[in-house]
C-alpha cells in the first residue's frame, strides 16, 4: 500500500493529463489494451469534495477555477470522507451535440480519491469501473420540462454533471463522429491496465496517455 493512500485533508493533486499527441490518422494503430474517451473543449479541473458539505474546484495549475456557476457537487459524494474527481469544466461557449451552447457543466473523466483513499496503484480500468458503479451509465436525462439523449456523454443524478464514456475499439470511426461536434476536441487514449501514480507534480501519469485532436490555428493535431 502506498504511503500516500490515506487522504484526510486537502492537498492539491495535479490531474493526470496526456503530453504526447498523434495525428488522427494514426488511431488505426491502436486497439486492444487501450480505452478512448472524448476530449472536451473546456477547462481541465480537479474537484475536491469534503464529505457532504464542502467542495473546492481547481484548474490544472493549482488555482481556484474562476467564473463558475453553482453546481451541487456534494451530491456526488457517497461518504463523509474526501472524494477527488478529474474532469472538464465547460466554460468556452462551445456548442453541444444538439447545436446549442453547452456551458457551465462538469464532465467527469477520472477519479483519484474515494472514501478518503488516494487510489494510487489502481488501474485506469478499475477506476472506470468504480465511476460507473457510483454514477451509472445512462445517456439520458429527464427534467421537469425536457428530456435529453446524448451520444458521447453519460448523465449523473446531479444536474449539469456528466461523465465521459470509454470506448475499447473503433477509434478512427469514433474520432470522425466526435469531430463533428464543436464541444469535442478529439480523443484521449489511455492504457486500461496503467496504474495511477502520485500526482503531486504537474507532469504525472502522462506515459500511458495519448491525445488525438482536431487541427486548429495553434496546432496541427
Amino acid at each position: 500500500m502506498s504511503i500516500f493512500s490515506d487522504y484526510t485533508e486537502f492537498r492539491y493533486i495535479y490531474p493526470p493529463r496526456p503530453e504526447a499527441a498523434i495525428a488522427p490518422a494514426l488511431l488505426k494503430g491502436f486497439g486492444e489494451g487501450w480505452a478512448a474517451q472524448p476530449k472536451y473543449n473546456g477547462s481541465c479541473a480537479v474537484l475536491f469534495i469534503n464529505g457532504y458539505r464542502d467542495y473546492q474546484l481547481y484548474n490544472r495549475r493549482n488555482e481556484k477555477l474562476s467564473l463558475q456557476n453553482v453546481i451541487q457537487y456534494n451530491l456526488l459524494n457517497d461518504s463523509e470522507k474526501y472524494m477527488v474527481l478529474c474532469g472538464e469544466y465547460l466554460n468556452k461557449n462551445k456548442f453541444g451535440e444538439d447545436g446549442k451552447a453547452f456551458n457551465h457543466k462538469f464532465i467527469i473523466w477520472d477519479i483519484l480519491v474515494w472514501r478518503g483513499r488516494y487510489l494510487i496503484g489502481e488501474t485506469f480500468e478499475n477506476r472506470l469501473t468504480l465511476l460507473h458503479e457510483l454514477f451509472g451509465s445512462s445517456r439520458g436525462y429527464v427534467s421537469k420540462n425536457n428530456m435529453s439523449i446524448y451520444n458521447h456523454l453519460h448523465t449523473t443524478q446531479v444536474e449539469n454533471i456528466f461523465m465521459a464514456p470509454a470506448y475499447l475499439d473503433g477509434f478512427c470511426e469514433l474520432y470522425q463522429d466526435v469531430a463533428e461536434t464543436d464541444l469535442y476536441e478529439g480523443l484521449v487514449l489511455k492504457k486500461a491496465n496503467a496504474r495511477l501514480e502520485p500526482g503531486f507534480r504537474e507532469k504525472n501519469n502522462h506515459s500511458w496517455q495519448i491525445k488525438a485532436r482536431k487541427p486548429t490555428l495553434n496546432y496541427k493535431f
